[in-house]
């Protein structure tokens, strides 16, 4: 019988006459081993998180005038142009009555871009709620608004308008 194109004798007889791991663990002086400084992993992750972070404080310049402003002082948008906006080169969401620019978030989007194209050009309040986003999640849209919807259009921020928890 061959086994990985050895009969079973001559293996048997391979293995005992010679052993493969000893005179590598005999050479091998464990005192002769250092760790490197740089751990090559944190090294690695370092670089990450710097250019994320880079990619970050350009995010933050691009928006800086949008987050600066209060809610009161944003440009009103209403919904005929945000539906212009419904492709993966421009896409913009409403959501609680305030207008997103949303474009540079479809590559990064944990869901997938799909699911904001979807919903591109359009409302999605609901959908952005039924989904159980977190905290964490509303905070990182703040990067993104752009407008609000003039009042008359407004579904959830007017009196005895649609209520929604968390917002």
């Amino acid at each position: 019988m061959h086994v990985s194109g050895f009969n079973r004798r001559s293996d048997s007889r391979t293995r005992s006459n010679m052993d493969l791991l000893s005179p590598a663990f005999r050479s091998l002086e464990l005192g002769d081993v250092k760790p490197p400084k740089d751990n090559f992993l944190q090294v690695e992750r370092n670089e990450v998180l710097e250019k994320n972070s880079d990619d970050e404080d350009a995010r933050e310049r691009r928006f800086k005038s949008s987050r600066e402003k209060s809610r009161d002082e944003l440009p009103t948008i209403d919904l005929d142009e945000v539906a212009w906006h419904d492709t993966p080169d421009d896409c913009w969401l409403v959501i609680y009555d305030y207008v997103y620019d949303c474009t540079e978030f479809l590559k990064n989007h944990p869901g997938g871009q799909d699911i904001l194209l979807e919903y591109a050009g359009h409302d999605a309040t609901l959908a952005f709620i039924g989904t159980g986003h977190s905290a964490v999640a509303r905070k990182t849209l703040e990067r993104y608004i752009i407008g609000e919807l003039p009042p008359e259009e407004r579904i959830f921020r007017i009196p005895d308008g649609v209520k929604v928890l968390g917002f």
